[in-house]
């Protein structure tokens, strides 16, 4: 009897036709450009998000910037007094950019307007921007949790998206590890809060997964998020990876305020 099974190597309607989609693609993109998230300019050739003047002042924001190498603050805007008052469980903040009001708006639409994507991109672009010597200290890299309140509003987690752009674009997608860290206590949110209220409404806040304990006890890890104003949140992560056995914890931001 013969074999009625289609030939595997025999060239099916999707991959005849696939040219003439992209192509079809590429002219839309001509016609109708994908247009600046920011200022509705159409984006830059190989661009996803921002047009060039946007771009420029994204890449200007990173190379202006004066940054403390313990806190991370730019020391062009304001006076760094860590040498001073550093009470912080965790090494170091690396923070990748100032929070001025093109990162205000990319980091609001990623964490507001449904895109995560923007997020992960965020991240795998910015990953070039982190000192090579910081990868040399690091075994894993892990996000600060959201809520799963939050998260089901959401839909995910816009720290963790941005942390698995960084880990891509670092070429350490294999020391990404998820659900490290969980936020058990739902927390009203930090934005009019000091700094000693917002480490007081984040008390107890967060916990080990067990899972996680075994893997991450004597690992140096990379500890992520969006943007760090007072880094109480991040402080509160790294108390409790300590707690649990870390050698060590840094911190990488997309932004400091």
């Amino acid at each position: 009897m013969e074999n009625s099974r289609p030939d595997p190597t025999a060239p099916t309607l999707r991959h005849s036709i696939a040219p003439l989609i992209r192509a079809s693609r590429n002219a839309l993109s001509f016609v109708y450009p994908a247009l600046c998230i920011l200022c509705d300019e159409p984006v830059f050739l190989g661009g996803r998000w921002l047009c060039r003047a946007c771009f420029d002042k994204l890449d200007a924001n990173h190379r202006n910037r004066d940054a403390c190498d313990r806190c991370g603050q730019n020391r062009k805007l304001r006076t760094c007094t860590c040498h001073l008052a550093w009470d912080f469980s965790f090494d170091r903040i690396v923070s990748l950019y100032d929070y001025d009001e093109t990162v205000k708006a990319i980091a609001h639409h990623a964490k507001y307007q449904g895109r995560r994507r923007l997020a992960y991109d965020m991240g795998r672009q910015s990953a070039s921007l982190v000192p090579a010597s910081l990868w040399e200290r690091i075994d894993y890299i892990t996000a600060v949790p959201l809520h799963w309140i939050r998260w089901m509003k959401r839909g995910y987690n816009q720290a963790e998206a941005f942390a698995r752009g960084i880990a891509a674009g670092a070429n350490r997608e294999a020391d990404f590890l998820r659900n490290v860290l969980v936020r058990h206590r739902y927390t009203k949110t930090q934005v009019q809060l000091d700094k000693s209220l917002r480490r007081e409404n984040l008390k107890g806040a967060f916990r080990m997964h067990p899972r996680a304990v075994g893997r991450i006890k004597g690992k140096r890890v990379l500890l992520i998020d969006d943007v760090i104003t007072t880094g109480a949140t991040t402080a509160s992560c790294a108390q409790v990876l300590l707690q649990a056995g870390c050698e060590s914890v840094t911190v990488l931001s997309m932004a400091r305020d």
